[in-house]
């Protein structure tokens, strides 16, 4: 007998469907129901596309239409100083639908490849561009599609969707058995940054802990990653003041927080969850004094290595950032492409414009950061 047809639905949120079912498709750590749940109970207003067969959920495309205006968002990205400008003068690119995971870098749909097929993927669209016409967004936003996601970029560029590069990532196949397996297997230079690392930690009695319970240290958390935030950007984190309690709220074993103690004094921390073998690390923060010090070196890649090889992943997401301290220890680039495409005319008007701008310019800040990394670390 034939398989059952694939019916696609709006959802209108992770609460309407079990965390089971759910789960059962994600692909990363950032795909876990918890974390949408949290994000959707602080403000995010989703419209996902649920594909179901025979009344099972067997994927769903993420998406959030965004209102506010954000410092990180398409809009102010595109048009850098010159964003109040373009709103007022009607070439604004919010509202938009931004299909990902929420607070994260991540554009990936959940389930198998096979179901995610470029028919699936055209209706998902048909449903998403009714709903933006619906909510008045101007703007749909893949905006950090995997490279590789072949399917994903040919059937948007296909329905007009403007393609440009968006940024890299680190990644870090998990190969080895142990933390010293690892170790042995870097440089000698490389070697000695991070025994360097080790002793450091060990010899200013910090300890190093990954807490399941965060209802303890929510306050906590919330306060170092606002401070954090303000120091390195320059605004105000864009977050719930409850953000923090509601992911406590979730008990979910596979979202923890890797922490650096001295004491009782927060010193560095990132939130780090697990799913389809793999652990994103995201929302990381670091107060003042160790920002650029031996305790970051070593929160930002060894220790993750270690908790990774002791839970049997194979994959860590280690994020945008600091890309050079991560190739030096083992990661390897994963380029991350946008998609977008204007619904007004206006709209339509300024995406035709910008898109091959921001390609330029992103390609040769890459380009830059790539060449450095090749003549210091000859990584590719």
């Amino acid at each position: 007998m034939s398989a059952p047809p694939l019916n696609l639905r709006i959802v209108r949120g992770a609460r309407h469907l079990p965390r089971k079912a759910w789960d059962a498709l994600a692909r990363r750590g950032i795909h876990r129901h918890a974390w949408f749940v949290t994000a959707e109970a602080c403000g995010a207003d989703p419209c996902h596309v649920g594909v179901y067969r025979g009344g099972k959920l067997v994927a769903l495309v993420p998406a959030y239409i965004e209102r506010e205006t954000r410092h990180g968002d398409l809009h102010a990205r595109w048009y850098g100083p010159a964003d109040r400008i373009a709103a007022v003068l009607g070439a604004s690119l919010r509202p938009s639908i931004t299909i990902g995971a929420p607070v994260s870098t991540s554009s990936d749909p959940l389930g198998a490849e096979n179901v995610l097929t470029e028919t699936v993927l055209n209706e998902a669209l048909d449903l998403l561009e009714a709903e933006a016409h619906d909510a008045g967004a101007k703007t749909i936003v893949w905006p950090f599609v995997d490279a590789s996601a072949t399917t994903i970029r040919e059937t948007a560029r296909a329905r007009g969707y403007h393609e440009s590069f968006a940024r890299a990532e680190a990644v870090i196949g998990v190969a080895w058995k142990s933390a010293e397996q690892y170790l042995a297997s870097r440089s000698r230079n490389v070697q000695r940054t991070l025994r360097n690392e080790l002793a450091w930690v060990h010899d200013q009695g910090i300890r190093i802990s990954w807490e399941s319970d965060l209802r303890p240290h929510a306050e906590k958390f919330d306060a170092l990653y606002r401070a954090s935030y303000l120091a390195r950007t320059g605004y105000a984190a864009n977050l719930a003041p409850d953000f923090f309690n509601e992911l406590a709220k979730q008990h979910s074993p596979d979202i923890r927080v890797q922490c650096a103690w001295k004491g009782t004094a927060l010193l560095q921390m990132a939130i780090a969850l697990e799913g389809g073998g793999t652990l994103d690390l995201c929302m990381s923060a670091q107060s003042d004094e160790t920002s650029r010090g031996l305790l970051h070196q070593h929160c930002l890649c060894y220790d993750p290595l270690r908790a990774a090889i002791e839970d049997g992943l194979t994959l860590i997401h280690l994020g945008p950032g600091e890309l050079f301290e991560k190739l030096l220890r083992g990661a390897r680039l994963n380029t991350k492409v946008s998609l977008v495409r204007g619904l007004s005319p206006m709209a339509s008007a300024a995406v035709r414009v910008l898109a091959p701008i921001a390609n330029v310019r992103n390609r040769a800040r890459h380009r830059r950061l790539v060449g450095r990394i090749t003549a210091e670390n000859e990584a590719p």
